[in-house]
């Protein structure tokens, strides 16, 4: 019956000079965790304890035990639980919903709960979270529908041709602006250049002829 007390034992002429004691389980030949409810099961408590034992603890239960002198031995047994208390539940949820019944029957506040039973939620939080940028809502918007129609083509190039050719001419008016103010900038800079250089000769003019600082100053001046 359910929530009673149940003792898996090995049997007594098998338990001594023992060096190894573990215990397996397993539901429908597949292999699964021993309950986490169970307690002792090892050299120091050979017995498997269920204090509360429940429908969902069902199963094939073994006794593995290695001698000092390495001799193998197994003890089989079956485990089976009338659940009277409900209707048979038989999913891997049952025990998720004992787990929870039995927080709920302590006497406690609501914010004790809520303390005692943060990591549990903070857990169960994570693994309901999802990525959003994996959700196909996300991806359809990212995401251009192929559409193989003449038509369809015929109007992507039209708009692909126009948009190529406004931003052409608007880049070939900026190339032509910049190219004029480069000329501009090259034009000034050699007229600087041939003043400076005719300033030059004439200076080196004067200084061949005597009497020429009346003139110097006047050209100076002109200059200035």
């Amino acid at each position: 019956m359910e929530n009673e007390r149940v003792d898996l034992t090995c049997k007594e002429r098998y338990t001594q000079n023992i060096s190894k004691l573990f215990w397996t389980r397993s539901v429908d030949d597949t292999s699964v965790p021993v309950s986490e409810y169970a307690v002792g099961g090892n050299i120091a408590s050979p017995s498997l304890v269920f204090e509360h034992v429940q429908w969902s603890d069902e199963g094939i239960y073994r006794c593995h035990m290695t001698t000092i002198s390495g001799f193998r031995l197994t003890v089989t047994m079956r485990l089976f639980v009338n659940a009277t208390n409900m209707m048979p539940c038989r999913c891997e949820y049952r025990r998720t919903l004992e787990y929870w019944s039995s927080k709920i029957i302590q006497n406690k506040t609501r914010e004790e709960l809520i303390m005692e039973l943060e990591p549990k939620l903070q857990m169960m939080k994570k693994e309901m979270e999802m990525n959003k940028t994996q959700l196909s809502s996300s991806i359809c918007k990212r995401t251009s529908a192929p559409d193989k129609r003449k038509s369809s083509e015929t109007m992507g190039l039209a708009g692909a041709t126009f948009i190529f050719i406004v931003v052409g001419l608007m880049m070939l008016v900026d190339i032509l602006t910049i190219v004029k103010h480069v000329k501009s900038a090259v034009r000034c800079w050699n007229s600087k250049k041939m003043e400076k250089l005719k300033l030059e000769d004439m200076k080196i003019k004067m200084k061949s002829k005597p009497g020429t600082n009346k003139l110097k100053n006047e050209i100076s001046e002109s200059f200035a």
